[in-house]
């Protein structure tokens, strides 16, 4: 934060010096040239020239340092330079007229005095003014950056907000069915699948608090706890689930947001297992192109065709499009069927923001 407020300073220190010293070069090459012609030394007005220059390179250089660390409107800004700039011209006005006074030729003297401050005047108020104009230019802008920073600023604090309802909204729903599974192993005294049923359920609740953010973890991890979550529901329905894994090696190199696999796989069970009698089986693949990371959790004669309608889906599969568009905008698909057929479910990423988080 402080590199960042001290940025336009710097930006402006730069404009600063290169405002004042073109103006001294333009008053060093009118000096330099038109005086000459007068028969007049040119060194004493480029010394008086200097000396004021430095002067106002000192004082609107620690004018602008200050001024730059407020965000006060431009009006405002305005009638705060007022106050120092105008007494600073009115001092460099006698300070110019004294000197050029000390060192000008006799032809000066005939000239009248109020003719020769108001010429004086105008020769000191001219720059300053000049350098109040690119002042107040650069202040806008800078007062306009701040505001869409800031605007960007709360943009992202509500996309987070958003996102973390929603990520609370995704957290497991199957506490009670997962600690019934275990009542009944612990009441059948079969204490090495309950302590197996434990350690899956650690590790998937595991995965899901230390994941309170979205920023993009390893696939592998978003498998782990998968398998943990399948694992519990293989010792809730025992026989009856049969998983299919097709999962290739060196697509777990991949990053994903977290728990974006949870929906897919609790209403892969809701809508098949749990809803049918039998034996079921969910294919759960992961297929990486070069433009797309696809996911899908599906009985095998389910397919996307059966059109599921949207007013149907559940909440945890609405709160997960939202977290797609959220984080991939249109970039990102999910296709959902509900049929006689099966259950299919399917997300589609776009690959870039996978790889460029990793």
């Amino acid at each position: 934060m402080q590199q960042a407020k001290l940025q336009p300073r710097i930006h402006f220190g730069y404009w600063h010096l290169l405002y004042w010293l073109s103006y001294l070069l333009v008053k060093y090459t009118h000096l330099t040239i038109l005086v000459p012609l007068q028969d007049e030394s040119a060194w004493p007005y480029l010394w008086i020239y200097s000396l004021i220059t430095l002067i106002n390179i000192i004082v609107t250089g620690m004018l602008a340092q200050h001024e730059l660390k407020s965000q006060r409107p431009l009006f405002n800004q305005l009638q705060r330079l007022l106050l120092v700039l105008i007494p600073l011209c009115c001092v460099l006005v006698v300070l110019r007229q004294s000197l050029v006074m000390s060192y000008a030729t006799t032809a000066l003297n005939d000239v009248d005095s109020i003719l020769k401050y108001a010429t004086a005047f105008m020769l000191v108020l001219l720059p300053i003014a000049g350098w109040l104009a690119v002042f107040m230019l650069i202040k806008a802008n800078q007062l306009h950056l701040s505001g869409l920073l800031q605007q960007q600023r709360l943009i992202k604090k509500a996309r987070q907000a958003q996102l973390k309802v929603l990520r609370y909204q995704l957290n497991p729903h199957f506490m009670f069915n997962t600690l019934n599974a275990l009542n009944t192993l612990i009441i059948e005294h079969n204490g090495a699948a309950a302590e197996q049923l434990i350690g899956h359920l650690s590790t998937y609740l595991r995965h899901s608090l230390t994941n309170q953010h979205d920023q993009f973890i390893p696939l592998q991890q978003e498998l782990d706890a998968l398998y943990a979550y399948m694992a519990i529901q293989q010792v809730r329905f025992g026989q009856r689930l049969h998983l299919d894994w097709q999962i290739p090696q060196h697509i777990v190199k991949v990053r994903i947001p977290p728990l974006l696999l949870h929906p897919l796989a609790e209403n892969a069970i809701q809508y098949s297992v749990a809803e049918r009698a039998g034996k079921i089986e969910l294919n759960i693949s992961i297929e990486l192109t070069q433009s797309t990371l696809t996911i899908c959790l599906a009985q095998p004669s389910a397919s996307a065709e059966d059109k599921w309608p949207q007013q149907q889906y559940p909440t945890n599969l609405l709160n997960l499009a939202q977290r797609l568009e959220l984080l991939f905008g249109t970039r990102a698909n999910l296709l959902l069927a509900n049929s006689d057929n099966g259950f299919f479910s399917q997300i589609t990423l776009p690959r870039e923001p996978l790889d460029d988080s990793a």
